[in-house]
């Protein structure tokens, strides 16, 4: 899984950020990066949705991204906020809604 380490070392990510995009540890990040576990299935589609790559890409089966086909509609930044608002435990998310609120007015 060389390639999950390119692709954040490229968009200037830590193992962290990718981690709670993606909803695991930073451990599992780095013991893949270091071909250290076995990635499930699972997590291979969440990190191709989150590097906007194809899964064949990010396994090393090819050299192109890939086409992806955006199916939600949202852009970057949108699916970003997405992933990491996905990651946060309900209180959590209630304050970040808050806050969202709260700029509107």
């Amino acid at each position: 899984m060389n390639r999950i380490k390119e692709l954040r070392e490229y968009k200037n990510l830590s193992q962290i950020e990718v981690a709670n995009a993606i909803n695991t540890s930073q451990r599992n990040i780095s013991r893949w990066e270091n071909e250290e576990n076995e990635i499930t299935c699972s997590f291979i589609i969440k990190l191709a949705d989150y590097f906007d790559v194809s899964i064949d890409y990010l396994l090393g089966r090819e050299n192109d991204y890939g086409v992806i086909e955006n199916k939600s509609g949202l852009n970057d930044s949108e699916n970003l906020l997405l992933s990491l608002f996905r990651s946060l435990d309900k209180d959590d998310k209630n304050k970040v809604i808050g806050y969202i609120q709260a700029l509107k007015y």
